[in-house]
């Protein structure tokens, strides 16, 4: 059996190996056992060759063995922290995204299209190896860099984050059917990040509730630096109504 290497970037932060195949993995990791908490899932694949002198990834093939009965071992935590920052980004392949009741899509990296400043603000899911939500006016990328930059005085080695979605109704508020619970104050600290200050980022919550999470998404997800940034485009609406209807149905009905 072929060993898999896994990156939990959602609700944990570990570094996994594992036999099972991505869908496998997912639906092991969202339905849970005895032992393992159920709920939804994010995680990248990584290339099986990886190798790094910060992690132990030394004789897998011994450590992560079949069991007895022959049945796969489905997963061997190899790290529950700092994993991000010490990946290479050019081993980080496929996203997958697990609904709670274990339903997996797959999305792979995508061609980022040149960024433009706008006055529009945008919402930010910081998923790891931080979770508040951010609304600010920098696009997907300079905000990436700006959140690694060591020169800001709050800062992480590196971001794994999602666009959310700011639709708005015909009296020019959230949109109803966007699930955020407190709709009024997201609204309230977008005006003041558009507003002429100078103030690009205001934290939303530090504490924000990832029930229907998956309906919020607007462009997709982004993990990098101030250096690089990989893209991993969401499915467009017709994709979702059709090619993966099942995720999306699963999906909708809660994260």
């Amino acid at each position: 059996m072929r060993t898999h290497l896994y990156v939990a970037c959602y609700r944990v932060e570990a570094l996994i190996a594992s036999q099972l195949e991505p869908e496998d993995f997912g639906v092991y990791m969202a339905v849970g056992t005895k032992k393992l908490t159920s709920g939804s899932v994010i995680f990248f694949e990584l290339d099986p060759g990886f190798r790094s002198d910060y992690f132990n990834l030394e004789d897998l093939d011994r450590r992560c063995a079949p069991h007895p009965d022959g049945s796969p071992k489905r997963s061997l935590y190899i790290s529950i922290y700092r994993v991000l920052e010490h990946l290479d980004m050019d081993a980080v392949g496929a996203l997958y995204l697990v609904t709670r009741d274990g339903r997996v899509l797959g999305v792979q990296p995508g061609e980022l299209a040149p960024e433009e400043a706008t006055s529009t603000p945008h919402l930010y899911q910081e998923l790891c190896p931080v979770t508040p939500l951010i609304a600010s006016t920098l696009p997907p990328v300079a905000f990436c860099k700006f959140i690694t930059d060591p020169g800001t005085p709050i800062n992480v080695p590196r971001i794994f984050f999602t666009e959310m979605r700011t639709d708005r109704d015909e009296t020019g508020h959230l949109a109803s059917f966007l699930p955020y619970r407190s709709p009024e104050h997201v609204e309230d600290c977008l005006e003041e990040v558009a507003a002429p200050t100078g103030k690009t980022t205001k934290t939303v919550d530090r504490e924000y509730s990832m029930e229907f999470f998956y309906r919020t998404i607007h462009r997709g997800f982004f993990l990098g630096d101030k250096d690089r940034v990989k893209f991993y485009p969401f499915p467009t609406k017709r994709e979702l109504q059709t090619t993966y209807y099942t995720w999306w149905r699963s999906a909708s009905m809660g994260s």
